[in-house]
C-alpha cells in the first residue's frame, strides 16, 4: 500500500492533465452590471446583461482548429437619479440572437483566443502555489498571485482550482476561466461586475453546485445556431475596434454612440471588415449602431 498511495493521490492530477475544456457542450451563464454613464450630472444609467456562452462548431485558420463560442443574452437599462427623463438609450430590455464571442483552442493547460492575426492567451491554468498569474486578454494586472490550488469534479472529470490574491475573483479554474467567467476580466475594471453564475456541461449544471442547464431560455434555439449578422472585437477594446459585416450588409452607415445617445464615431463603407479608432475615446460603455442593428461596445484602457 505504501506503493500504492502516491499513485492514488495523484489520480486527480491526472484525470485533470487530459481534460477536454471545450468538449462535451460546455456552457457558460454570466451577469454584468455596468455604469453605463449619466447625462447632465444628475444621473446615471446602469446595464444588466444576463448571457449565455456555448460552443457551436468550429472554425480552422492556417490549420488550426478552434471552437466558435457564441454569445446570447438579454440587456435591460435602468436609469438612477432624478430628473432629466432617462434618454432613450437607457430604457428597456433587449434579448440580441447569438453572434460569435470568439474564436478559441486549447493547447495543453491553456485556452487562447484567435485575434486576428495571431492567438493569445486566454487562460493559463498550468500554475502553482506562488506562481504569478500572466498577463492574458482576460488579466492586465501584474501581483496577482496563486495562494492555493485544490480540485473540484466537473461531471466526470477534476479540475483544478487557484485560489488567488490581489484579484477581484477569488478563484480559476480549470477549463471554465475566473468566478467572472470565460472572456471577462479577472480583476474589475471602471464601474462593471461580472459574475459567472452556472457553468455546465450539455444539460446539466456543475459549477458552482449541481443542477440544471446552465441555459437561459431565450439563448440557444432548437438547432442551437443562428446567424449573427454582426460581429465585433475585441470587446472590450482599448486601442482598434474592428466590426466583421455579412456580405448583405455592405454599403451601410456605421455609428458608435455613447448612451445618452450622442454620434461619437461615423462612417459609411461597402466594405464587410471595417476598424474604428477607439484608443482616444473616454472608457465606458458605447454602443454600436449599423442600420436596424445594435451592439454594446466596452472601451478599457
Amino acid at each position: 500500500m505504501r506503493h500504492l498511495l502516491p499513485l492514488a493521490l495523484l489520480l486527480p492530477i491526472a484525470v485533470s492533465a487530459q481534460n477536454d475544456y471545450l468538449g462535451n457542450d460546455p456552457i457558460w451563464n454570466i451577469t454584468s452590471m455596468c455604469n453605463a454613464g449619466g447625462g447632465g450630472g444628475t444621473g446615471y444609467c446602469i446595464a444588466n446583461d444576463t448571457y449565455n456562452y456555448y460552443v457551436d462548431g468550429d472554425s480552422v485558420i492556417n490549420g488550426t482548429t478552434y471552437a466558435r463560442v457564441m454569445r446570447s443574452g438579454s440587456i435591460s437599462y435602468q436609469w438612477q437619479g432624478g430628473p432629466p427623463p432617462p434618454p432613450p438609450i437607457c430604457t428597456g430590455t433587449s434579448v440580441y440572437t447569438p453572434y460569435l464571442m470568439g474564436l478559441v483552442r486549447q493547447d495543453g493547460r491553456t485556452l487562447r483566443q484567435w485575434e486576428g492575426s495571431t492567438d493569445e492567451l486566454l487562460h493559463d491554468f498550468d500554475l502553482a502555489v506562488g506562481d504569478t498569474l500572466p498577463l492574458s486578454f482576460t488579466n492586465w494586472n501584474t501581483d496577482i498571485t496563486v495562494t492555493a490550488v485544490d480540485s473540484i469534479l466537473v461531471g466526470t472529470e477534476w479540475r483544478h482550482r487557484f485560489a488567488l490574491a490581489n484579484s477581484w475573483s477569488p478563484y480559476l479554474i480549470e477549463g471554465i476561466g475566473s468566478m467572472h467567467g470565460l472572456f471577462e476580466p479577472v480583476s474589475n475594471f471602471f464601474d462593471c461586475g461580472y459574475t459567472l453564475y452556472c457553468f455546465g456541461l450539455d444539460t446539466i449544471g456543475y459549477f458552482p453546485t449541481p443542477g440544471p442547464s446552465c441555459a437561459l431560455a431565450m439563448s440557444i434555439g432548437a438547432t442551437g445556431s443562428e446567424v449573427q449578422p454582426l460581429t465585433v472585437f475585441p470587446n472590450p477594446s482599448s486601442d482598434e475596434l474592428m466590426v466583421l459585416l455579412p456580405e448583405e450588409r455592405t454599403n451601410v452607415r456605421l455609428q458608435l454612440c455613447d448612451l445618452q445617445g450622442r454620434t461619437i464615431v461615423a462612417t459609411s463603407s461597402n466594405r464587410t471588415r471595417i476598424s474604428f479608432d477607439v484608443s482616444q475615446l473616454p472608457s465606458g460603455v458605447y454602443v454600436l449602431q449599423v442600420g436596424d442593428l445594435r451592439q454594446r461596445v466596452v472601451v478599457a484602457h
